[in-house]
Protein backbone atom coordinates (compact mmCIF):
# COMPACT_ATOMS: atom_id res chain seq x y z
CA UNK A 1 0.00 0.00 0.00
CA UNK A 2 2.74 2.60 0.86
CA UNK A 3 4.23 1.90 -2.66
CA UNK A 4 1.21 2.66 -4.05
CA UNK A 5 0.94 5.67 -2.07
CA UNK A 6 4.61 6.91 -3.07
CA UNK A 7 3.86 5.86 -6.34
CA UNK A 8 0.86 7.88 -7.12
CA UNK A 9 2.72 10.85 -4.92
CA UNK A 10 5.43 10.66 -7.83
CA UNK A 11 3.36 10.68 -10.89
CA UNK A 12 1.30 13.45 -9.37
CA UNK A 13 4.51 15.45 -8.40
CA UNK A 14 5.30 14.62 -12.31
CA UNK A 15 2.39 15.53 -13.80
CA UNK A 16 2.86 19.05 -11.99
CA UNK A 17 6.02 19.25 -13.00
CA UNK A 18 4.95 18.27 -17.04
CA UNK A 19 2.19 21.17 -16.27
CA UNK A 20 4.46 23.93 -15.42
CA UNK A 21 7.12 23.34 -17.65
CA UNK A 22 4.03 23.26 -20.88
CA UNK A 23 3.59 26.70 -19.05
CA UNK A 24 6.92 27.97 -20.22
CA UNK A 25 5.25 28.30 -23.51
CA UNK A 26 2.81 30.08 -25.98
CA UNK A 27 -0.68 28.94 -25.19
CA UNK A 28 -2.89 27.44 -27.77
CA UNK A 29 -4.82 30.61 -27.82
CA UNK A 30 -7.77 31.06 -30.91
CA UNK A 31 -9.11 34.38 -31.19
CA UNK A 32 -11.65 36.55 -32.93
CA UNK A 33 -10.11 39.76 -33.52
CA UNK A 34 -12.15 42.83 -33.21
CA UNK A 35 -12.31 43.30 -37.17
CA UNK A 36 -14.13 39.87 -37.45
CA UNK A 37 -10.80 37.74 -39.01
CA UNK A 38 -9.28 34.58 -36.42
CA UNK A 39 -5.62 34.65 -35.22
CA UNK A 40 -3.80 32.03 -33.26
CA UNK A 41 -1.28 31.54 -31.51
CA UNK A 42 0.44 29.91 -34.74
CA UNK A 43 0.19 33.45 -36.71
CA UNK A 44 2.70 34.95 -33.52
CA UNK A 45 5.40 36.79 -35.69
CA UNK A 46 8.98 34.71 -35.07
CA UNK A 47 10.53 37.81 -35.20
CA UNK A 48 9.40 39.24 -32.57
CA UNK A 49 8.93 39.13 -28.70
CA UNK A 50 5.34 38.86 -27.87
CA UNK A 51 3.44 40.63 -25.05
CA UNK A 52 0.33 38.51 -24.27
CA UNK A 53 -2.50 40.41 -21.96
CA UNK A 54 -5.72 38.91 -20.55
CA UNK A 55 -8.11 41.56 -19.60
CA UNK A 56 -11.43 42.16 -19.09
CA UNK A 57 -12.96 45.49 -21.10
CA UNK A 58 -14.99 46.68 -17.52
CA UNK A 59 -11.84 45.96 -15.43
CA UNK A 60 -10.56 49.20 -14.60
CA UNK A 61 -7.04 48.35 -13.46
CA UNK A 62 -7.01 46.97 -17.17
CA UNK A 63 -8.08 50.02 -18.66
CA UNK A 64 -5.39 52.45 -16.78
CA UNK A 65 -3.45 49.43 -17.35
CA UNK A 66 -3.98 50.23 -21.21
CA UNK A 67 -3.76 53.70 -20.66
CA UNK A 68 -0.16 53.24 -19.48
CA UNK A 69 0.72 51.40 -21.80
CA UNK A 70 -0.35 53.23 -24.76
CA UNK A 71 1.62 56.20 -23.22
CA UNK A 72 5.11 54.40 -23.06
CA UNK A 73 5.31 52.94 -26.92
CA UNK A 74 9.20 52.86 -26.47
CA UNK A 75 8.54 50.04 -23.95
CA UNK A 76 6.83 48.01 -26.06
CA UNK A 77 8.29 49.45 -29.67
CA UNK A 78 9.95 46.33 -30.26
CA UNK A 79 7.42 43.87 -29.05
CA UNK A 80 4.11 42.19 -30.84
CA UNK A 81 1.27 42.59 -28.27
CA UNK A 82 -2.01 40.17 -28.06
CA UNK A 83 -4.81 41.68 -25.79
CA UNK A 84 -7.18 38.41 -25.14
CA UNK A 85 -10.82 38.45 -23.53
CA UNK A 86 -13.31 36.13 -22.70
CA UNK A 87 -15.92 38.76 -22.85
CA UNK A 88 -18.52 38.73 -26.18
CA UNK A 89 -16.62 40.70 -28.94
CA UNK A 90 -18.97 43.40 -28.63
CA UNK A 91 -17.52 44.27 -25.56
CA UNK A 92 -13.84 44.25 -26.48
CA UNK A 93 -14.73 46.10 -30.20
CA UNK A 94 -16.27 48.63 -27.81
CA UNK A 95 -12.81 48.61 -25.58
CA UNK A 96 -10.84 48.71 -28.88
CA UNK A 97 -12.68 51.92 -30.03
CA UNK A 98 -11.81 53.81 -26.97
CA UNK A 99 -8.21 53.15 -26.91
CA UNK A 100 -7.87 52.64 -30.91
CA UNK A 101 -5.63 49.60 -30.37
CA UNK A 102 -6.05 47.97 -33.47
CA UNK A 103 -4.90 51.11 -35.15
CA UNK A 104 -0.95 49.87 -34.12
CA UNK A 105 -0.14 47.21 -36.41
CA UNK A 106 2.09 45.49 -33.52
CA UNK A 107 -1.38 45.05 -31.83
CA UNK A 108 -4.15 42.45 -32.21
CA UNK A 109 -7.10 42.55 -29.66
CA UNK A 110 -9.96 40.23 -29.58
CA UNK A 111 -11.92 37.28 -27.59
CA UNK A 112 -11.24 33.49 -27.16
CA UNK A 113 -15.47 33.26 -26.17
CA UNK A 114 -16.01 30.89 -23.74
CA UNK A 115 -13.14 28.88 -24.73
CA UNK A 116 -11.70 30.08 -21.56
CA UNK A 117 -7.99 28.65 -23.12
CA UNK A 118 -5.56 31.13 -22.37
CA UNK A 119 -7.47 31.67 -18.67
CA UNK A 120 -7.02 28.00 -17.72
CA UNK A 121 -3.62 27.67 -19.36
CA UNK A 122 -2.47 30.12 -16.52
CA UNK A 123 -5.11 30.02 -14.10
CA UNK A 124 -6.06 34.01 -14.25
CA UNK A 125 -8.06 35.10 -11.43
CA UNK A 126 -6.95 38.85 -11.55
CA UNK A 127 -7.07 41.16 -14.29
CA UNK A 128 -4.59 42.30 -16.16
CA UNK A 129 -2.30 39.36 -16.45
CA UNK A 130 0.81 40.11 -18.62
CA UNK A 131 2.87 36.99 -20.24
CA UNK A 132 6.04 38.05 -22.17
CA UNK A 133 7.65 35.47 -24.62
CA UNK A 134 10.77 35.76 -25.94
CA UNK A 135 11.65 35.12 -29.98
CA UNK A 136 11.86 31.49 -29.29
CA UNK A 137 8.46 31.91 -27.97
CA UNK A 138 9.39 30.95 -24.67
CA UNK A 139 8.15 32.78 -21.20
CA UNK A 140 10.44 35.58 -20.30
CA UNK A 141 8.17 36.96 -17.33
CA UNK A 142 4.88 36.85 -15.82
CA UNK A 143 2.82 39.87 -14.39
CA UNK A 144 -0.08 39.08 -12.41
CA UNK A 145 -0.84 40.60 -8.95
CA UNK A 146 -2.54 43.60 -7.82
CA UNK A 147 0.12 46.25 -9.26
CA UNK A 148 -0.73 49.39 -10.06
CA UNK A 149 -0.41 50.36 -13.93
CA UNK A 150 3.43 52.22 -13.48
CA UNK A 151 4.52 49.23 -11.53
CA UNK A 152 3.23 46.91 -14.30
CA UNK A 153 5.18 48.99 -17.07
CA UNK A 154 8.11 48.98 -14.71
CA UNK A 155 8.39 45.19 -14.95
CA UNK A 156 8.53 45.19 -19.10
Amino acid sequence: MKCFLCLFFLLCCAGVAFSQKDRAAIPPFKIRLTNGDGFTYEQVDKNKPLMLIYFSPSCEHCKAFTEALLKQKTKWANKQIVMISYVHIREVQAFDRMYHLSEHPDIKIGSEGQTFIVQQYYQIQQFPFVVLFNKQGRLTKMIRGPLTPEAMMRLL
